[in-house]
């Protein structure tokens, strides 16, 4: 394991050493441990989210593109037979 150093002023250490007790942490490793994990986590969540919105974003303007394409098929399918007939 690596060792991490990370220096408080004391009035949030006192604030760190109370949480670690009253939330039964057997260390401020273990503490610090989760709460990265849990920030760390948090962080891809909101990340993964923010790639989802982006996504459907795209897929819903090119959902709606197709449905333009789509709806425009019959007029180009209606000229091409009334090019067929006048050859």
């Amino acid at each position: 394991m690596k060792t991490l150093t990370v220096k408080l002023d004391d009035t949030f250490a006192k604030a760190v050493e109370r949480f670690q007790q009253t939330h039964g942490y057997m260390s401020k490793s273990e503490m610090v441990r989760e709460a990265l994990q849990s920030f760390m986590i948090t962080q891809r969540k909101s990340q993964l989210q923010a790639n989802l919105q982006r996504y459907l974003k795209d897929h819903q303007a090119q959902t709606e593109a197709a449905d333009v394409v789509e709806s425009r098929m019959f007029l180009t399918e209606e000229a091409l037979k009334h090019a067929e007939v006048q050859e």
